[in-house]
């Protein structure tokens, strides 16, 4: 799992993240956490290429391949004025990757950018985006998503846990990642 991985998203990212690793220790397998992988640096999207050429993305492939992760966790955080953008029916068009999903509380679930999807195999990849400010209970929210995680067997079992909690919003993600990747979602 990791935060923080442009701009100022960190001061958002690590408190949840840190949360999150306070607790027991994974029921199974093994739990690698970034709280906020940069702090206070110049804003470049994740589906941007020239990510993966600087600082931060460099670090970030680096982890990836170290650690070489079955699941894969990225948390970011969005301004207000942008969860139009990021939820926006018409983003497969405009930015190359389906929009994300609301589950509950602001807390927007989609996918990881195609440029990691390119270069890596991951059993289940996805991107969780909380408010950057005013959490409220998003921050409740998106810990019980990161504690399936961090207790899930393995991935049916992460996804069934999220289905029985928010079937309609899980569905969705997964019927527009699948789509997007060509594929056709069977039930």
């Amino acid at each position: 799992m990791v935060g923080g991985l442009h701009g100022k998203e960190g001061k958002t990212t690590e408190p949840i993240l840190k949360k999150l690793i306070e607790g027991k220790k994974p029921a199974y397998g093994k739990l690698i956490v970034i709280p906020a992988l940069c702090k206070n640096r110049k804003y470049v999207s994740t589906l941007n290429k020239e990510y993966y050429e600087g600082r931060e993305g460099k670090k970030l492939l680096s982890l990836i391949q170290k650690y070489k992760p079955e699941i894969y966790v990225e948390l970011h955080c969005y301004r207000k004025s942008a969860y139009k953008l990021l939820t926006d029916p018409k983003r497969k068009t405009k930015k190359g990757v389906p929009p994300f999903v609301e589950i509950s509380s602001g807390v927007l679930m989609g996918s990881v950018s195609p440029h990691l999807l390119s270069m890596f195999r991951f059993r289940l990849a996805v991107v969780f985006e909380v408010p950057c400010k005013n959490l409220g209970l998003a921050s409740k929210t998106v810990l019980k998503l990161l504690n399936d995680v961090k207790n899930g067997r393995d991935t049916e079992d992460i996804l069934g846990c999220w289905k029985i909690k928010y079937p309609y919003q899980i569905r969705k993600a997964e019927s527009l990642l699948y789509r997007w990747l060509g594929g056709e979602l069977v039930d």
